[in-house]
């Protein structure tokens, strides 16, 4: 009987680092002991914590088998869930966020209580010290939060690559009708630059899907450590049947961020994505287009170029996508008219060649079918 041949172990690596199906690399991982370790490696560098029951069996697996905690490279917490489960019930979670995950570069919270975003001060004390822990720590690149609030400061001192944010609600900005969402003093502000300092996130994606109001109008703008040092800044906004009075949330970034850059410069990339929907009969898109005209969020992001902050950036993006229904008299819209209409409302940026409009109308229904 001829003697097998030994497959040399980069030709094993290559070929389960193709493989993309969990079934498989299970199924690899049971070929010989040179599969079993590169199998496990791949199985294992993401996690997902669904509920705590699944939890607990992953936590005594992981506990017996501890070298598989230095494979993990991605965790995302997905819980729906009530109050009182997330208070009482996540010992099996907390858990496994206990252990030492000692390569862990990416990192997921999103929680919803019923059909509501979770509370931070909703969470046991337990869980936030886990939480805090993953995210403060050296290794993590990516952090990705959902419809979860999240107190300012447990952004102090964070190194990160890129953060991520689902809806206002990924902050704990529920004070914006507040005296804590004010401008602190000089002297308290020079504080809290100096503490932000040492943060540093490269880049902010903030996504939109339902834009927030507060009692008294526009909030204040805020001091965001997170800013601080940011080199590229997206903001998408999408929410359902908008009117420009719906982007006050605009304004409200582009002068907090304006407040929260520090010196020296690092701000590079500005990039809008926008989407209006109108979903009701004889919308007025003419005078939404007017509004986005007078929009006070040009002049704030505007006047960034003229801020020693801004002094280092090298292009604004503005996409506006517009979908409409209409009744069986009205005419298509202009197509122009939002472009012409922001371009002429940014002369610093336009001037300086780095402003990049494109409006696009995506959707033209007719309400009745016709």
């Amino acid at each position: 009987m001829a003697n097998s041949v030994a497959i040399p172990q980069d030709i094993i690596d290559n070929i389960i680092e193709a493989v993309d199906d969990s079934r498989l690399l299970k199924n690899c991982a049971l070929v010989s002991s040179s599969f079993l370790l590169p199998s496990r490696k791949r199985l294992f560098s993401q996690i997902s914590l669904r509920n705590d029951q699944a939890c607990q069996g992953l936590h005594q697996f992981l506990v017996e088998n501890s070298v598989i905690q230095s494979f993990v490279r991605s965790i995302a917490i997905t819980y729906r869930t009530s109050k009182s489960h997330l208070q009482f019930n996540c010992i099996s979670l907390i858990a496994i966020l206990r252990l030492t995950f000692c390569c862990l570069e990416s990192f997921s919270i999103d929680i919803k209580i019923g059909m509501h975003p979770s509370n931070w001060n909703d969470f046991s004390s337990e869980l936030k010290d886990a939480l805090s822990a993953i995210i403060i720590s050296s290794t993590l690149k990516t952090l990705y939060l959902a419809e979860v609030s999240m107190p300012i400061m447990l952004f102090h001192g964070i190194h990160l690559t890129k953060l991520v944010l689902r809806n206002l609600g990924s902050l704990l900005l529920n004070d914006l009708d507040g005296e804590q969402s004010r401008l602190p003093t000089s002297a308290a502000s020079e504080g809290v630059a100096t503490t932000a300092s040492h943060t540093v996130i490269d880049q902010c994606v903030w996504n939109f899907y339902t834009v927030p109001r507060t009692r008294f109008g526009p909030p204040e703008p805020t001091f965001l450590p997170f800013m601080c040092r940011l080199r590229v800044f997206e903001i998408r906004v999408d929410p359902y049947s908008a009117t420009t009075s719906d982007f006050e949330i605009l304004s409200f970034l582009m002068r907090s961020l304006r407040v929260s850059l520090t010196s020296p410069a690092t701000l590079e990339h500005l990039k809008f994505d926008i989407v209006f929907e109108g979903k009701y009969n004889l919308f007025d898109y003419y005078e939404l287009f007017d509004d986005l005209r007078d929009a006070d969020v040009w002049s704030h992001l505007d006047s960034i170029i003229a801020h020693p902050t801004g002094s280092r950036l090298q292009r604004v993006d503005i996409n506006i996508k517009y979908i409409f229904y209409y009744d069986v008299k009205a005419e298509q819209p202009d197509e122009t008219l939002p472009t012409e209409h922001v371009l002429n409302a940014l002369p610093l940026l336009h001037e300086k060649g780095i402003l990049f409009v494109e409006a696009r109308l995506v959707g033209w229904h007719n309400l009745y079918g016709q």
